[in-house]
């Protein structure tokens, strides 16, 4: 799958996806507003036709043409030509509140004109059958607050669950949109999996071709050398007998750490592999390492400096795994270097663990691949150079030693100054 086919695909998808979000918005809008729109119209007409109760009840021949006003969404008020008694109002708007299926529980309030006040107020809760089961004094102190117009008697109606009501009536429509919104996140998911697997691909291949470009070249010089100690000519040469056998071995150690380092994290992810925890002293570990290492930083004209100041270096661990996680991390520093090479390894005490830091003043790794160097088979692109090997195994190896050990390795890293890798491991006192 080419990049063009890829874009492709993330932009069409992003267009459906993005259509359809905004066409379920679009409805559940709409038939919120088409079902509060039909509450409200049975609230009006119930509320007109107790506003005309009472104007005939009082005999009141003046009508008010449109008496009802909706103050808020949940809030209407009733103009009438006279005053009117709480039991009268409360008794009408049960009978037309019901006659209309208006089942909610609402609170009331009576203005009279002539005393400029809000006589009355009261809150209703109703059951789901219309049914009053009980009576209380408003919760809302917003009831009594509606626009009075002086010159009128009033009323007002206000129904503090209406919100819940529209979605309650809206049900079979939310529960459409949350099953587009899962089908929407599914989709999302199948992409990323999709990108996360053509990426793992795409990082399994480079591994193969590394790997395969690895063993490549000590195969041939093995190869190279057999030949001419085959040869019988050279058997009269006892010193280049010996210089193509120490070649030879030379190679095959080489081959062999690179088999042992592909095994180590195969055994890891199996998760058969256990630690043999011992007590271990740190300090003669980073020493009997920086000397394994010394001949490479000789002939990479490498000054290694030591300042191993930690108080108390003792660590409970596996000496093997701990040992190749200082080998891996020198190593790395020795690959990554620039000319007249300097790597320093410190260690220090902080809070009851031992900190031990390998810094050196390479080609440094910039800030957008520092997270994701610790993840298996990864190595920082360098384009069409290749001057550096390896299979992008070490990082993550050392990773999970130092996890499997309950501590954790930390990364400072400058692009044209250098790197500093900094394990944290819990003393043993």
């Amino acid at each position: 799958m080419t990049n063009r086919t890829i874009r492709f695909i993330i932009f069409f998808s992003a267009f459906i996806l993005g259509g359809l979000i905004w066409l379920q918005v679009y409805w559940v809008q709409k038939a919120r507003d088409f079902t509060e729109e039909q509450f409200d119209n049975r609230v009006s007409l119930a509320l007109m036709s107790v506003a005309g109760q009472i104007n005939r009840y009082n005999k009141d021949t003046l009508s008010v043409r449109e008496p009802v006003s909706k103050f808020s969404s949940d809030y209407f008020t009733v103009d009438i030509t006279n005053t009117t008694s709480p039991d009268h109002l409360e008794n009408l708007l049960l009978i037309e509140f019901n006659r209309y299926g208006i089942y909610l529980d609402f609170q009331y309030v009576i203005y009279d004109c002539f005393l400029d006040s809000v006589i009355w107020s009261h809150a209703l809760e109703m059951d789901k059958n219309g049914v009053v089961v009980k009576k209380s004094k408003p919760i809302s102190p917003s009831i009594s607050s509606f626009n009075l117009n002086k010159d009128s008697h009033r009323f007002g109606v206000f129904f503090p669950s209406k919100g819940k009501y529209i979605s309650r009536q809206m049900g079979i429509m939310i529960y459409s949109s949350i099953g587009v919104f899962i089908i929407v996140l599914f989709f999302v998911y199948l992409l990323m999996a999709i990108f996360k697997q053509k990426k793992l691909s795409e990082i399994k291949t480079d591994f193969i071709n590394n790997m395969t470009h690895e063993f490549k070249t000590p195969i041939a010089t093995i190869t190279v050398s057999s030949d001419q100690l085959l040869k019988e000519s050279i058997h009269q040469n006892p010193e280049k007998v010996k210089r193509y056998a120490h070649i030879i071995k030379d190679e095959g150690m080489r081959l062999k750490s690179q088999v042992d380092q592909i095994l180590n994290i195969a055994m890891f992810d199996s998760t058969r592999t256990k630690l043999k925890r011992n007590l271990i002293n740190a300090h003669a570990l980073i020493k009997n390492v920086v000397e394994k290492i010394r001949v490479r930083a000789i002939e990479k004209n490498c000054e290694l400096k030591l300042a191993l100041d930690a108080q108390s270096d003792h660590i409970l661990g596996d000496n093997d795994h701990l040992t190749n996680v200082i080998f891996n991390l020198i190593d790395n520093a020795l690959k990554y270097s620039k000319e007249d090479p300097l790597i320093q390894i410190r260690t220090y005490n902080k809070y009851h663990h031992l900190v031990i830091e390998i810094q050196d003043n390479g080609i440094g790794i910039p800030k957008e691949y520092q997270k994701m160097i610790f993840e298996k088979f990864y190595r920082v692109p360098t384009g069409n150079v290749h001057n550096v090997k390896g299979f992008g195994l070490g990082l993550s190896y050392v990773r999970k030693i130092v996890k499997l050990h309950g501590g954790k390795i930390e990364l400072s890293s400058t692009p044209g100054i250098g790197t500093i890798f900094r394990i944290i491991l819990q003393n043993n006192q």
